[in-house]
């Protein structure tokens, strides 16, 4: 029990859960049946107002249908509230909300009442209580309703009032012209409050057991309270119980920990003037101090050369501000060697918070410094490499177009063969014409005609290809459209001769900001690639698809073909320098690798390949410029 006693004291739970129990004990107690009695108010006065409702639509029911019908067909019978046992009278329609009320009031515990502060001359002697004239004042300035708690014979009730008005313009007529009249003429009209209708119901019931269940609500909350005390308790006991097993562990752990961390860590203490007290044997073993050389010492033992004072001055400034100071230093071992460390000092308290001393804690970074170096040295071989590189880049471009120049020479001499041999042809004709004698004029014309149509295509095909290696100076607007159609002018014939059908799916009409003259390289270079691989490979009707779509911010080109595709095993080298699947045909493998760098370091955009079910299509992607 003392031990529990002990625990209760110390405990950051179960005082808590304690002092919080009795204060939602208390809560509780005194909450409870407030929220209870309001909703018990609230119910009383809704039934409150659908009583009076009920008694005005019986009093609407009887002056609109009984009195009516009595004044039209048995005019002879008279309204008077003075109508019981009286031959040939009827009760006047506020007579009968008094008849009702005293009816009700009878058959049950509430009790109904209607008062105003205009009583007819038979009710002029009757005097209103003091809850009446309030409920009369307060009903017409809370819009129509009044209740209040209140004592009937010793026993709470809940009064609540209702206004009664003028609904209708019967009611009107009859209180303005009524023989017990007890005001001026024409007093009334729609929309007044005639009086109120009180009803008084008796709370000491509901009351009693309101508090009956606030009873068991807290006798419950306290139950379950009692038992999370326990329930804690025992926790608390058990939980000490292990807390002095693994403070023993924890002891055990923490000589581990210091003789951890005096072997691997770097760390000293001094006094307030900066003389060590305590050396850890990593700082021994890296500084080749024993700790007695540094015991009683200042740092300034292992301070090396190359540290700038300043560096030591800034240092003392914060830690004698009571500010931590953190950064790199050079330290020099007792051989002459040197260290370098990255460094915290701080100042260092006892419990009463005296500043008695610094401790520092420091890690080894000689070998990231050394890299550091190492990392100066090697920016020259750097420079050099890159400038290398560019020149091998350059060096490749000159090879790539030298490649590409005799890829053209070759397609210029067979885009000439068959004009030269038409040009041949009319020139025979007319050379054979003329030994026998038989060139007239129009023959003459129609030959020389034919042989200067000849001629303007071969000029025509000199300037496509001499606009096809003029070089691009800057960016322009153009299309995919207009590029292929340009590249296909100068592939068209070799593409015929070989019977390759060209399909063309041209749905991009998005401009594009790019070099014209590179990007049309690069889709000549895909088209004849795909012819090369078509022949090669001697595929039956082949052919070769060109298609542009526009794919959210990018205008895509594909070229695709039916030559079966790139082999797996080679597919991530075929944009690689000088690899080429021609070399039996003199490949240079400098086409894919320069169309790659022109398309996405020239043009910001991006060259890929992926094989289909027929063969390898290769994928331009560009960024719109509208």
């Amino acid at each position: 029990m003392e031990k529990f006693l002990n625990i209760l004291k110390t405990s950051k739970i179960l005082i808590p859960v304690f002092v919080t129990s009795l204060i939602l004990g208390g809560f509780l107690f005194y909450y409870i049946p407030l929220i209870m009695e309001e909703g018990l108010v609230k119910n009383i006065v809704r039934h409150s107002k659908n009583a009076v409702e009920r008694l005005q639509m019986e009093r609407e029911y009887y002056t609109l249908s009984v009195v009516r019908d009595v004044k039209k067909f048995a005019p002879q019978l008279k309204f008077d509230y003075n109508h019981e046992g009286v031959d040939g009278k009827l009760p006047f329609p506020t007579t009968t909300i008094h008849d009702l009320s005293k009816m009700y009031s009878k058959r049950s515990n509430v009790k109904f009442s209607l008062y105003s502060e205009f009583p007819f001359l038979n009710r002029k002697e009757r005097k209103l209580t003091p809850f009446q004239k309030e409920a009369l004042k307060k009903v017409r300035e809370n819009g129509g309703l009044y209740y209040k708690k209140d004592f009937v014979d010793g026993k709470p009730v809940l009064r609540v009032a209702v206004a009664d008005y003028m609904v209708q313009q019967a009611c009107v007529e009859c209180h303005n012209s009524h023989p017990l009249k007890n005001w001026s003429e024409n007093k009334w009209k729609l929309g007044d409050m005639r009086g109120v209708l009180e009803i008084t119901t008796p709370m000491e019931d509901a009351l009693a057991e309101m508090y009956h269940s606030r009873n068991m609500v807290l006798a419950t909350a306290l139950a379950i309270m009692f038992l999370l005390f326990i329930y804690y308790s025992y926790i608390l006991l058990k939980r000490e119980s292990q807390l002095y097993s693994e403070k023993e562990e924890l002891s055990e752990d923490l000589k581990d920990l210091s003789k951890y961390f005096d072997r691997y860590v770097i760390a000293s203490k001094t006094d307030l003037e900066g003389r060590i007290v305590y050396a850890s044997e990593r700082f021994c073993k890296i500084s080749g101090y024993k700790p007695e050389e540094l015991i009683g010492k200042t740092h300034a033992i292992v301070r090396h050369p190359d540290t700038p004072k300043e560096v030591y001055k800034k240092m003392w400034e914060r830690i004698s501000n009571d500010k931590t100071w953190a950064g790199e230093l050079k330290n020099r071992k007792k051989n002459g060697g040197f260290y370098w460390v990255k460094a915290v000092v701080m100042p260092l308290y006892n419990h009463q918070g005296e500043k008695v001393g610094y401790t520092s804690i420091r890690q080894d970074i000689t070998d990231k410094k050394k890299i550091e170096e190492l990392n100066r040295t090697l920016e020259k071989r750097v420079e050099e490499e890159v400038r290398k590189n560019r020149e091998k880049d350059r060096h490749i471009l000159h090879q790539s177009r030298l490649a590409q120049m005799g890829e053209m020479i070759s397609m210029i001499a067979h885009q000439w063969r068959q004009p030269l041999s038409a040009i041949s042809s009319c020139s025979l004709a007319i050379n054979i014409k003329a030994k026998l004698g038989k060139l007239d004029k129009e023959t003459a014309i129609d030959l020389s005609d034919k042989i200067s149509e000849y001629s303007q295509h071969l000029s025509s095909t000199i300037d496509d290809f001499r606009e096809f290696f003029k070089p691009n100076r800057g960016k322009e607007e153009t299309t995919y459209e207009s590029l292929i159609h340009s590249a296909l002018s100068i592939v068209d014939i070799s593409l015929k001769s070989k019977s390759i059908e060209t399909r063309l799916k041209l749905e991009c009409n998005e401009t594009i900001y790019t070099y014209p003259n590179e990007l049309k390289q690069v889709i000549l270079n895909l088209i004849k690639n795909a012819e090369d691989a078509l022949v090669e490979r001697g595929v039956e009707s082949p052919w070769i698809e060109i298609s542009t779509y526009k794919d959210g911010k990018y205008a895509v080109l594909e070229v695709h073909d039916n030559a079966g595709g790139v082999p797996d095993n080679i597919m991530d080298k075929i944009f690689d320098p000088y690899f080429s699947t021609k070399l039996e045909k003199n490949g240079t493998g400098l086409g894919l690798y320069m169309s790659k760098m022109i398309i996405e370091e020239h043009c910001n955009g991006t060259l890929g390949v992926e094989n289909s079910e027929s063969g390898a299509r290769f994928i331009i992607k560009l960024e719109g410029a509208s």
